[in-house]
């Protein structure tokens, strides 16, 4: 795929929009439903993927990161005209997909009351209207940027939660799903 580079405008202001997912946030307490809106997670701090312990925060920051994923990539299917990137954007599309399922069924089977929110967080949502709006030279190498870091963001969370969350179902669904987003972030490093 020959990557167009991204203007010095677009490349600060993605970069100046997409902090780490320590600055996400999250409502609930322990053992009570977060809400069914990712909007509903924007109101306290989270901890940084690496330091995620508890279902509680891994939930909601999983769920965002699927909801992500699959926009993201829905948008790359109706507007890149390359075939490296539709093909890797379908790849994620169904991946995350099949995930946001596991997840939900994972979440249900922990019996913690928790609920998988849907949609985005204000974060998210943010770089997916700056994805909408690229113009067609640059929408390539935008969305590809955008996904090598979300999946760097995923694998420390579903790393740090696979081995030092809380046992049980979810916990058991990070460790099963790393494998896959290690995968995507090696088949995104490899579209430069």
């Amino acid at each position: 795929m020959q990557r167009k580079v991204l203007t010095v405008a677009t490349a600060l202001l993605l970069s100046a929009s997409a902090p780490s997912l320590a600055q996400s946030s999250n409502e609930g307490s322990s053992g009570q439903a977060i809400g069914t809106n990712a909007m509903d997670t924007d109101k306290a701090p989270m901890p940084a993927p690496q330091n995620v312990k508890t279902a509680e925060n891994f939930v909601p920051m999983a769920a965002v990161s699927n909801s992500f994923e699959i926009e993201t990539s829905n948008l790359a299917l109706t507007k890149s005209q390359d075939e490296d990137v539709r093909g890797f954007a379908q790849t994620m599309a169904d991946d995350h997909s099949t995930a946001a399922m596991k997840m939900k069924q994972a979440v249900q089977e922990s019996e913690t009351g928790l609920a998988v929110p849907t949609g985005l967080d204000a974060r998210h949502q943010e770089l997916l209207n700056q994805l909408s709006a690229a113009d067609d030279s640059e929408f390539d190498a935008m969305y590809v940027t955008i996904q090598r870091q979300a999946h760097e963001e995923a694998v420390a969370l579903f790393t740090a939660y696979s081995q030092n969350g809380e046992e049980g179902p979810i916990r058991i669904f990070a460790a099963n799903t790393l494998p896959t987003l290690e995968k995507h972030l090696s088949m995104v490093k490899d579209m430069k």
